[in-house]
């Protein structure tokens, strides 16, 4: 048996709020912190959903939880487009 120590990081689906969406990132208020750098895999509710992979770019301490601003680094570009769509949309 191996008794070598093993690190690495576990998924888990964390429920967030989002505050704000662009074609290049978002702004995620979180419970919970994520570390700056990490890669996360993020689904966009844009009916039906638009799965992006983000960069976590900044992550602050804020009252009930944590501010998370990500960059988009990988958008499948039938979910680029669908985000472009939405984002146009009249408010």
């Amino acid at each position: 048996m191996l008794s070598e120590n093993v690190t690495g990081t576990a998924r888990a689906q964390v429920e967030a709020r989002l505050l704000d969406l662009s074609l290049g990132g978002a702004l995620l208020h979180l419970a919970a912190a994520l570390e700056v750098g990490a890669i996360i895999d993020l689904c966009v509710p844009l009916g039906g959903g638009a799965w992006v992979q983000a960069e976590v770019k900044r992550c602050t301490r804020r009252e009930g939880g944590y501010e998370v601003g990500l960059e988009f680094v990988g958008v499948h570009p039938q979910d680029e487009r669908r985000l472009r769509e939405y984002l146009e949309r009249p408010r």
